[in-house]
């Protein structure tokens, strides 16, 4: 949450001229419902088997970059089916940060409380360690996406 995956995934998208794709705007399109809504009214595990269905869907999606929410990469299934013939990116950022670009406002269900926050990040990052790059996430979107197609695509002659 906050590290900037929406806006980097856009960035990089357009960078490679693939077509970009947010989980939770896919989720909200499907069910006709926010994300907030789902968490309200049917809960988190309802909200995670939608993402889980998304992730499946994406599986076949070729030149896409895909922005997840926070808690897709910490549940086991999902985190295989967005892995599955895919490159993963980590955008690490520390817990302050985060926090500051984060609105206590009700859109983010798990991020009223603070300390609910953190006590996820501390579990998440385990999972999120296994990604295939681990970048900063304290730079300009154009500058994290750069770093990234550099990382993914060495050879900038090599078919992305």
């Amino acid at each position: 949450m906050g590290s900037g995956k929406s806006t980097v995934g856009r960035v990089l998208a357009h960078r490679l001229g693939w077509v970009f794709v947010d989980m939770d705007e896919r989720i909200e399109e499907r069910t006709g419902r926010r994300v907030a809504e789902i968490f309200r009214e049917q809960g988190e595990a309802a909200f995670r088997r939608e993402e889980l269905a998304v992730a499946h869907e994406l599986q076949s999606a070729r030149r896409c970059v895909i922005a997840t929410g926070g808690g897709a990469f910490a549940e086991a299934a999902t985190r295989e089916a967005l892995k599955a013939g895919a490159y993963t990116v980590w955008l690490a950022a520390d817990f302050e940060s985060l926090v500051a670009r984060v609105p206590t406002d009700g859109s983010r269900p798990l991020a009223a409380d603070r300390e609910i926050m953190r006590r996820l990040l501390e579990q998440r990052e385990p999972f999120y360690r296994s990604a295939n790059l681990i970048v900063d996430a304290m730079d300009s979107p154009e500058a994290i996406a750069g770093r990234i197609e550099s990382a993914a695509f060495p050879d900038a002659g090599a078919e992305r």
